[in-house]
């Protein structure tokens, strides 16, 4: 087998818990293998959910993640007991080291962090960031997790390649249409 690097473009889709990243991140990915593209979604929290998984034994899917646990876990021991704020971004960065050699695009659909988009945009050259927003939703979240750095990490970010704001789902995804064109046309995919 032999191995050479693509030019493979990574997305990084950021934005709030309901925003319309998963359903960005989700309509891209298959968009783009029915195109016959090799495309792979590649989450910062695939190692946290293994981790709460693998020390509570419970698994769980998106709908039911025990976000507490998860926004406390990042945001007490990781980045503060065990002084590494950076922890979830070296293994993702590692990972597209990897996925460099097999991948066309790689979509990275929960950025909630500066930091996340900042440190790929360095490592990487063929890097597409989108900020994703829903301007009137009415969070189903507690006060405290609305006010965890995880929600509100982003708030005055605007260094994104593209903003979308999601008005629905139909808007959202004619989006995501006119954005692939856009990045086809540039020769980035």
């Amino acid at each position: 087998m032999n191995f050479t690097k693509k030019n493979t473009l990574i997305v990084l889709v950021a934005g709030k818990a309901r925003s319309g990243k998963g359903e960005v991140a989700s309509y891209m990915e298959k968009i783009l293998k029915k195109e016959g593209k090799k495309v792979i979604l590649s989450p910062y929290t695939k190692y946290l959910k293994r981790y709460i998984a693998e020390v509570t034994g419970e698994d769980f899917d998106d709908e039911n993640k025990p976000r507490d646990l998860l926004q406390k876990i990042s945001s007490e021991l990781i980045k503060k007991k065990l002084s590494n704020p950076n922890f979830f971004i070296h293994r993702q960065q590692e990972d597209l080291s990897f996925y460099l050699y097999f991948m066309d695009v790689v979509i990275i659909p929960d950025v909630r962090f500066p930091e996340e988009i900042d440190a790929i945009k360095e490592k990487f050259s063929n890097v597409f960031s989108i900020g994703v927003k829903r301007k009137d939703y009415i969070s189903t979240l507690t006060k405290e997790q609305q006010e965890d750095i995880t929600e509100i990490a982003l708030d005055d970010y605007h260094n994104y390649d593209i903003e979308l704001e999601n008005t629905s789902l139909e808007k959202l995804q004619s989006n995501v249409v006119d954005m692939i064109k856009k990045l086809e046309k540039e020769g980035r995919i």
